[in-house]
């Protein structure tokens, strides 16, 4: 009798909870399930970790264990794997992009993500709203139906700090052992209204805004402690973005830099053609990403023919090769005063160097070249030859990959350099390149320069 009467308590016990349970599920929010579950269902398997009843279903998964959660329904809390690959592509198509944008998606929806690849995208339609994106398989190339994560409403893909709070979120909720990044939008320089090419990158047209080479390089950084390492990869689906003055500014946070030293067609990246191989072997070290990445984007234009360039550069090397570009600046700078050297950088060297769309923008590698073949002082030449072996030469240059087309690209090494023609302007001093030897020279040869007939 005694046990019949403690069972009865408890039994009745057990459905008062049971009771508030069920009435406190009732207030979830719509995010999680029907709303006459129980918390537990809507949540998956999150047992007590619900958390408050006006809570977002994110929120409500946050004491899960490392749990994700489709805010559209679902809400089943699963264990976050740790994936070879995690690809975040901040895809600012708010400008007259969008139809490449939504067409670059569909070919990533062609591999989609597997249990060892993650692809997500941040998309910003012009005039629209952004979303995230987790991508998955399909064949439809007309439409996008990947599972949209978020809605974002008008956001603004010009400010540096959205690009940060987009990887943040995305090393939290799909963790990987790699992570690329690609920027995808004009480079600065793409239109002719857009000052000068080393500027900045995703002009986003509603809010006007644009990242600075400064804030990518404050991006990159915070990144950088974010991850507590270098990010693997920035591919920057861009214009005019490979330049020293952008890699130097992100050296320090970043391993890999893929871009073009020369425009992109509107096109851009063909996203199957590198992610596909990714996804078949995800094993693949940086190195080898980012020199797909160029490769595969350089063979599509090879096949349509049309002139482009895409390198990889490492970035772990940057700093030995500047150590030595900075005393082949720093001797240039010196023989500045030397009539015969200035005239032969004027009349032999600049001129002839490969220049991009815009003339300012030079290649670094056939500049040196050039300098080495027709500056006649023996020091300079040694210099030279140094720079030269620690750029595209021996077992880890600084370019670490190479891929042109187009006889018009047949002297693009990899990396260009900002050479104008008379004076480097105020905005110059905002990057860091500005503080090297490089700056030196440009001034003394601009003063010498101007005398030489």
């Amino acid at each position: 009798m005694a046990k019949r009467g403690i069972l009865s308590v408890l039994f009745a016990v057990f459905m008062v909870i049971l009771m508030a349970g069920n009435v406190y599920a009732g207030n979830c929010g719509s995010g999680c399930g029907g709303c006459n579950s129980t918390c537990e269902t809507k949540l998956g398997n999150c047992g007590s970790g619900c958390g408050g009843c006006n809570d977002t279903c994110e929120t409500k998964l946050g004491s899960c264990s490392g749990g994700t959660c489709d805010p559209n329904g679902g809400g089943t809390c699963e264990a976050r794997t740790v994936k070879d690959w995690t690809v975040l592509v901040f895809l600012n198509a708010d400008n007259n992009l969008d139809q490449f944008g939504v067409k670059d998606v569909n070919e990533m929806e062609k591999i989609g993500s597997n249990d060892r690849l993650n692809i997500v995208v941040l998309l910003d339609r012009e005039g629209g709203t952004a979303q995230k994106l987790y991508i998955n398989k399909d064949n439809d190339m007309n439409k996008i139906t990947s599972q949209v994560v978020e809605e974002l409403g008008v956001y603004d893909m010009g400010d540096y700090k959205n690009l940060i709070a987009f990887v943040e979120w995305g090393v939290k909720n799909y963790p990987a052992k790699n992570y690329a990044v690609d920027i995808w939008n004009h480079g600065s320089g793409w239109n002719k209204k857009r000052a000068l090419t080393f500027k900045g990158i995703s002009y986003d047209d509603q809010s006007g805004n644009h990242i600075t080479t400064a804030q990518l390089g404050q991006a990159m950084a915070s990144i950088y402690q974010t991850l507590g390492k270098k990010l693997d990869i920035l591919a920057m689906d861009a214009c005019l973005m490979q330049m020293a003055e952008v890699c130097y500014e992100i050296k320090d946070y970043v391993q890999f830099c893929v871009a073009s030293e020369e425009t992109e067609p509107g096109d851009g990246y063909t996203y199957d053609t590198f992610l596909g191989p990714l996804a078949k072997d995800p094993s693949m070290d940086a190195l080898s990403v980012s020199k797909l990445t160029a490769q595969a984007y350089t063979e599509h234009y090879v096949q349509q023919n049309e002139a482009c360039t895409q390198s990889s550069v490492n970035l772990d090397r940057m700093d030995a090769f500047m150590a030595k570009f900075d005393q082949l600046c720093a001797k240039l700078a010196e023989l500045m005063s030397d009539k015969a050297v200035v005239t032969a950088v004027k009349k032999q060297v600049r001129p002839y160097t490969q220049a991009f769309y815009y003339r300012s923008n030079i290649d670094l590698g056939h500049f040196v070249s050039l300098i080495q073949k027709n500056v006649k002082n023996e020091e300079i030449q040694t210099l030279a030859a140094e720079t030269l072996a620690l750029y595209g030469a021996g077992q880890n240059p600084l370019v670490a990959g190479n891929y042109i087309n187009g006889s018009s690209m047949k002297n693009a090494t990899g990396l260009a350099i900002y050479f104008p023609s008379y004076s480097l302007g105020s905005d110059y001093d905002k990057v860091k390149f500005s503080k090297t030897n490089w700056t030196l020279f440009l001034s003394k040869y601009f003063a010498a320069a101007s005398s030489v007939q």
